[in-house]
């Protein structure tokens, strides 16, 4: 492409630093035969407050090199993300006398291939029409990286977490990453990490939002351009080395996934509903969920290896707009944790205290419970448990009604796979283990107080619930055996540990403990004595 200009552009390269002095470093390497290239150019770095001594060690590299001409740094007062880094640097060199027809923003975790900036320059010069271009990014070895995107919908949130080949197809034309271009194409938003911008776009829809930390800054920006009737362009011709997730440590394609930082979620979050609405975002948060649980149910079914970072499920339901909107609702709904102090039962124990918890405390308790260990089929059983009784607390109805469907689906897996039947209806307490072994039943007339032990073979109650007030109460630290089945409105205790086979068929005091078919009811101190004489 040729590199004569109808005008002499002026062009501003911002590079945003947080502890990434090196890569920075050999950026600029990079960058100083391109900028001999340009009519007029400028690269300014602005630290975000690294505190580990990165502006010495660029300010020194500078000197150095005798990069003075071109390269300045400023150093930002706070770190407040990449959007006030990269915003810093662009509110200076508008207010300059000289203002740069041109902004690129640019990655420090990068290196330019030869013309790469020029190219971007001359298309935008022969396009007055377009107002952001980017580069093709890719690896050292010249494979190219996704680097032209769609915006997001809930469309792409379906798609991006029920990954089923037939349905991403079907969604094609929502799908965030499509395949990399081969050739110059117009499309949603371009990569932040080279990206090139029109000084009048700027006029027209101001400076990056400060408000996203990191991500999702350039989908906005992008967003906001082609509202203003500005198009976004992809120019593969202009090559731009991109080391992914060196510069933010979240994003490493060679190694493990890490966990997504909660900002991640929160500016997933802010662009939703800035853009379309807090309606629009509890529905991409609902299908990004439907999705991801029918995902990860073919994924244990087909045994396929788990590349998600850890905690996703955990963390985005943490910050998803659902959990914000039903923490309002956590006193409403108090009565669905178990409140063992207003029961006879619960006055033997001092530990059983009314409390409020979240799904995902009572999830993580029950999972801790089970050894941290999500395949075992009582911590499934308790989970599936946990989710239909919160799914009774969405209103309205209309709501409620997908998250019954789910309930229902795993409901019947637990049941009909492990033998485990555990009604949405039960007051659990906290931190229940279930050890499986298929074929307890557990409901009807009972009363158990804190500490028992019941022992293996446990029928426990009567077969038949025609008055609910004649469900099971069961104490605290209850341990009855594995492999239960639970039906009815039953009250269980704290730590209550339900294991496997015994009959019991009467009211076992605080203290006490069950033995035998029939059961018989002895005093633990006694124990010994009493099966002596047996």
């Amino acid at each position: 492409m040729s590199t004569s200009y109808p005008i002499k552009p002026f062009v501003s390269i911002v590079i945003v630093n947080y502890r990434t002095a090196q890569l920075v470093i050999d950026c600029l390497h990079s960058l100083q035969d391109e900028v001999e290239q340009l009519p007029a150019a400028q690269v300014v770095i602005v630290d975000n407050v690294s505190g580990d001594g990165s502006s010495d060690r660029i300010l020194a590299a500078i000197a150095e090199q005798g990069w003075e001409s071109w390269v300045s740094l400023i150093e930002a007062d706070r770190n407040g993300g990449y959007a006030y880094g990269n915003n810093v640097a662009i509110r200076s060199v508008l207010a300059a006398a000289h203002p740069p027809d041109y902004v690129l923003l640019l990655n420090p975790d990068t290196v330019i291939r030869p013309q790469a900036i020029v190219t971007l320059v001359n298309y935008l010069e022969t396009h007055p029409k377009v107002g952001i271009a980017g580069s093709r990014l890719e690896d050292l070895d010249g494979t190219p990286q996704r680097s032209a995107f769609r915006f997001p919908s809930i469309w792409s949130e379906l798609e991006r977490g029920l990954r089923l080949g037939l349905v991403s197809r079907y969604l094609e034309k929502w799908v965030v990453a499509p395949p990399v271009p081969e050739t110059i194409c117009q499309t949603g938003w371009v990569a932040g990490a080279s990206m090139l911008i029109r000084r009048e776009v700027f006029d027209s829809v101001g400076l990056m939002d400060e408000d996203y930390f990191l991500y999702f800054e350039e989908v906005d920006f992008c967003l906001q351009a082609q509202r203003k009737e500005w198009d976004c362009w992809y120019v593969p011709e202009s090559r731009v080395v991109h080391f992914v997730g060196q510069s933010s440590g979240v994003t490493t394609p060679t190694t493990q996934p890490k966990r997504l930082p909660t900002y991640w979620f929160e500016s997933r979050q802010r662009y939703f509903v800035k853009n379309y609405g807090k309606t629009y975002g509890l529905i991409a948060d609902s299908f990004w969920l439907l999705g991801f649980l029918l995902w990860s149910l073919r994924r244990w079914l087909q045994q396929k290896p788990n590349i998600d970072p850890p905690f996703q499920l955990q963390d985005f339901w943490t910050n998803s707009l659902w959990q914000e909107l039903f923490s309002g609702f956590q006193k409403k709904y108090q009565k669905i944790v178990v409140n063992l102090s207003k029961s006879d039962v619960s006055s033997t124990s001092s530990s059983a205290k009314p409390s409020i918890r979240g799904l995902w405390e009572q999830i993580h308790e029950d999972w801790v419970a089970h050894g941290k260990d999500w395949t075992k089929p009582g911590f499934r059983a308790v989970a599936v448990q946990r989710f239909g009784v919160w799914r009774m607390t969405i209103s309205p109805l209309i709501l409620r009604a997908p998250f019954s469907v789910i309930y229902r689906f795993l409901y019947r897996f637990v049941r009909n796979f492990y033998g485990i039947e555990l009604s949405y209806t039960i007051k659990l307490g906290r931190r229940v283990i279930i050890e499986h072994q298929h074929g307890i039943i557990v409901h009807g007339n009972c009363i158990i107080g804190d500490d028992c032990i019941i022992r293996q073979g446990v029928t426990i109650g009567n077969r038949s619930l025609d008055n609910p007030y004649e469900a099971p109460q069961l104490g605290a630290r209850v341990n009855i055996g594995a492999g239960a089945k639970i039906l009815g409105k039953i009250r269980l205790g704290d730590d209550v540990n339900i294991g496997a086979n015994a009959v019991v068929l009467t009211d076992i005091a605080s203290g006490k403990t069950a033995v035998g078919i029939p059961a018989k009811i002895i005093n633990p101190s006694l124990a010994k004595s009493d099966l002596a004489n047996d």
